[in-house]
């Protein structure tokens, strides 16, 4: 049995890397919807808040739906 080890630290590197990209997404989200909220109980509107919750989620979803292609696919 023959571990090409370059290999597998690649991997985990990018495993590593995209796992705390997609946290950081998804709590940049909901910092976002939590602003809204806020400015919403304030009786003011946060588009800004609105606009990176939608955007952040949407990242994820999409870092979400590339790695289940990557899988039925491979």
């Amino acid at each position: 049995m023959n571990i090409n080890w370059a290999l597998l630290v690649e991997v985990l590197v990018v495993a590593f890397g995209t796992a705390v990209g997609t946290v950081v997404l998804f709590s940049l989200g909901v910092r976002g919807w939590s602003d809204h909220a806020d400015a919403r109980a304030n009786g003011g509107s946060s588009i800004m808040g609105v606009a990176t919750a939608a955007v952040s989620f949407a990242l994820c979803a999409a870092v979400v739906a590339f790695g289940l292609w990557i899988i039925v696919a491979g």
